[in-house]
């Protein structure tokens, strides 16, 4: 299941935790967490060989120093001039650890946006203290290891925040159910490329639609598309016609504000049809419809940033 990772909604120490139980996971076991209290400069600490920091072809070997640095503001960026006075702040204790023989790599982790310019001049900064890496963990690799292992996050209990791209199935199910009733289950594979009302290539890149996606799109739903087509446009159908166009409205809205953003538009489909159909009662032997629908409102600009019209 696709998780948002609400970082801002941790506590400060709650965030510390997490960022010393990701060390036990890309440095080892190892990677120990100090108590709360005056620091000198560290929350946690690992020596040893990394397991796999920042690879598992390349890893680090030496002593590690590991920093939490929170916020509450889910729009805040490493480039922000706030950042850069709490990395002043640590500059003297940094300091205090090189003389001390205590630290060869700086690991900040923190809540941030990570924008790569800015970002990359500040670790150079820190490493010109004397050390031999500096790396500013943001936003965007937490995600990425989290998503690679999510147990890291469920197992703090930390799932409780999560906010996934949830709507109401209901009337789209009912459309369904109408239009199979309607139609069965074979598609006419005609007049398709009546729908075509803006250039796909350019919309799919827009999208982040990969290829492979939309000749799925091609190969299995289009054949449909007429029928849904006729279906929405006849006058008996004037109810269907409006929860149709209810559902797309709501997926649309939502997926403007989701967060943390899709990737590609290929995992937004995924997950709206998996809302669609998991479980879904009224669509058993047709569950293959919530993923027709879906493409069609995609196909037919209903859902999905719109490219130039033709």
């Amino acid at each position: 299941m696709r998780r948002s990772f609400s970082f801002h909604d941790l506590s400060y120490d709650e965030f510390e935790a997490l960022a010393n139980a990701i060390c036990q996971k890309v440095l080892g076991t190892g990677a120990v967490v100090f108590a709360t209290g005056k620091d000198g400069g560290r929350d946690g600490a690992f020596a040893g060989t990394a397991q796999q920091f920042p690879s598992s072809a390349s890893p680090y070997a030496g002593r590690f120093v590991i920093q939490a640095k929170h916020t509450a503001n889910p729009a805040a960026s490493c480039s922000d001039a706030e950042f850069d006075v709490i990395l002043d702040k640590e500059t003297p204790r940094i300091t205090a650890l090189i003389e001390g023989g205590e630290i060869d790599y700086y690991l900040v982790f923190t809540n941030r946006k990570k924008p790569a310019t800015s970002t990359t001049k500040k670790e150079k900064a820190l490493k010109k203290l004397g050390i031999k890496a500096a790396h500013i963990i943001g936003i965007e690799q937490l995600r990425a290891w989290l998503t690679a292992s999510p147990e890291i996050w469920s197992s703090m209990g930390f799932d409780r925040f999560d906010k996934h791209l949830a709507f109401d199935r209901s009337d789209i199910t009912d459309v369904i159910t109408a239009f199979h009733a309607s139609f069965g289950s074979k598609g006419t594979g005609g007049g398709q490329e009546d729908l075509s009302f803006v250039p796909k290539p350019k919309k799919n890149k827009i999208n982040k639609m990969s290829d492979t996606y939309f000749e799925e799109i091609r190969t299995r739903s289009l054949p449909y598309f007429k029928q849904i087509e006729d279906f929405l446009k006849n006058p008996r159908n004037v109810d269907a016609k409006a929860m149709y166009e209810d559902t797309a409205d709501e997926i649309r809205r939502k997926l403007i504000v989701a967060d943390p953003p899709f990737p590609t538009f290929d995992e937004a489909l995924t997950h709206i049809i998996d809302v669609v159909a998991a479980g879904n009662i009224a669509l058993r032997t047709r569950k293959r419809f919530a993923a027709i629908f879906m493409h069609y409102m995609y196909y037919t600009c209903d859902i999905g940033q719109h490219a130039d019209p033709v």
